[in-house]
């Protein structure tokens, strides 16, 4: 894992896009931008910059006009949560600036839920789809592996959430936020004990 920097400007472009889209809440893409930095400061063992002067630098970026369709947007925003994240793990959002960047990617997802359309990737062990006008189902596969796409396993099952169907689309991303953080947090500890194990074959251990 290795964390990219954006740039304020970066950043600033995407929300400019995200906001012809869906209703952007304020805060939530300066916060994107807040966390990048200090991931990749963390990750690399640097001075942790003040988060005022980084919101001001966000406040005074002036970004290039950028067009993105909505799956484009999506896959952007995904690679930008994905570079909120450290290397050992922790994600550096605050809980309100989590819970209004999941907010924000479902908004974007369900404007491109079509009756029985493809699949939409929300998150790493969550995807949607509009089975039909009533119906939403939610899968932890990810849907760009095709026919190959499996649903993640934990002690050998699939979520209990795997394949839920609701009528209700916040009851759907409800769950799909639900499976994935305890698929993530299942996968996190395999990971501690991968990097364990390999810091103890290496002696540092």
């Amino acid at each position: 894992m290795s964390v990219i920097p954006y740039t304020a400007a970066d950043v600033k472009a995407l929300e400019l896009v995200a906001r012809e889209w869906v209703n952007v809440e304020e805060g939530v893409f300066p916060g994107l931008y807040v966390a990048n930095v200090r991931a990749y400061a963390a990750s690399y063992r640097e001075p942790q910059p003040p988060g005022e002067a980084l919101t001001a630098e966000y406040t005074q970026a002036q970004p290039a006009p950028i067009t993105s369709s909505g799956p484009e947007l999506l896959e952007a925003l995904y690679r930008l949560t994905y570079n909120v994240i450290s290397n050992d793990g922790r994600s550096w959002l605050t809980a309100e600036g989590e819970a209004m960047r999941r907010r924000l990617v479902q908004s974007v997802a369900f404007e491109l839920l079509t009756e029985g359309g493809p699949w939409v990737r929300v998150a790493d062990s969550g995807s949607i789809r509009r089975v039909n006008f009533d119906l939403y189902e939610i899968s932890s596969r990810n849907p760009a592996e095709g026919a190959r796409a499996r649903p993640y396993l934990i002690e050998g099952k699939a979520h209990r959430h795997e394949g839920f169907v609701t009528d209700r689309p916040w009851e759907a991303f409800t769950a799909l936020w639900e499976m994935n953080d305890e698929c993530h947090a299942h996968w996190l500890e395999g990971h501690g004990r991968d990097l364990r194990a390999q810091a103890k074959r290496l002696g540092i251990l």
